[in-house]
């Protein structure tokens, strides 16, 4: 009997060490590839569940400009389209726990974790959004992304991001402006993330939804009557809309018109670069 009680003995405690495992990831950029309401994760899972798995990948624009950066060991910037939260995290057992000083608490079950793929699950309610689906869980994928950071701030600071949270009110012409000149702030970090990584595969052009045309041979305003909604849907209603449109115009027309012998995403780059010093000499 010793020996088995023994056996006994040793499964109890490998057991209680398999169970008890903790989950985790290690600290980086991790870029948003797919995300499912809980219905559509468990329809999903059930016809075909290999796209249920931590390293599936969907198509839908707002993965583009989605993502959560856990840094400096505690520091963290979770952006999901038009929630913004930044503060602090940490591991509590199978769960990555985010704290905002001024919208609250998270907790995200660790739902899978693959080599450089983490599915997470979330209850989103408590945050406001015209945009993520905030009634039931979210399971949302994240790839690891390893492009060097060559240029700051990166698209994953908090300080390029301030203009996904949506005005309460009506907001003052300095504010409208500074609102647009954050975003165009993040358009830069974009196009300068996608140019750093080497491969283009990981974007597409309508990740940044703007009033701007991005080509292979510079930018354009938009006419306001083709700006999509979900810019206008950034300030508080089409009047403030309007006065930050007005603003870009300006900025476009007494901006910078130099020539670069350069193309494509470089290019992009150095004209929002251009219209960026002409619209912060207009705050």
């Amino acid at each position: 009997m010793k020996p088995l009680l023994l056996l006994l003995f040793v499964f109890s405690l490998s057991s209680c060490a398999f169970f008890g495992k903790k989950k985790d990831f290690p600290e980086g950029n991790y870029q948003m590839i797919l995300g499912y309401s809980n219905e559509e994760y468990h329809k999903v899972k059930r016809e075909s569940p290999q796209n249920a798995e931590a390293d599936a990948y969907g198509n839908d624009p707002t993965i583009y400009r989605s993502f959560l950066s856990l840094h400096d060991k505690d520091k963290f910037v979770m952006a999901i389209d038009d929630i913004l939260l930044y503060g602090k995290y940490r591991f509590n057992d199978d769960r990555l726990e985010l704290t905002d000083e001024k919208k609250g608490s998270l907790a995200l079950d660790i739902v899978k974790v693959k080599n450089d793929f983490v599915q997470l699950r979330g209850d989103f309610s408590q945050f406001s959004s015209a945009r993520v689906p905030t009634s039931e869980k979210l399971y949302i994928n994240f790839a690891l992304d390893k492009t060097p950071i060559r240029e700051t701030p990166s698209k994953f600071d908090s300080q390029v991001n301030l203009w996904r949270n949506a005005p309460v009110k009506s907001e003052s012409e300095k504010e409208i402006k500074a609102r647009a000149l954050n975003f165009v702030d993040y358009s830069i970090a974009y196009f300068q993330h996608i140019s750093s990584s080497g491969t283009h595969h990981d974007y597409r052009m309508d990740g940044v939804e703007s009033p701007i045309i991005y080509a292979e041979n510079g930018i354009v305003l938009k006419a306001w009557s083709d700006v999509p909604d979900s810019w206008k849907e950034l300030f508080y209603n089409e009047k403030n809309a309007l006065v930050a449109y007005q603003y870009l115009f300006d900025g476009f027309k007494y901006g910078s018109k130099e020539e670069y012998h350069v193309r494509g995403l470089l290019l992009i780059t150095f004209y929002l670069k251009n219209l960026r010093n002409s619209l912060a000499t207009n705050l």
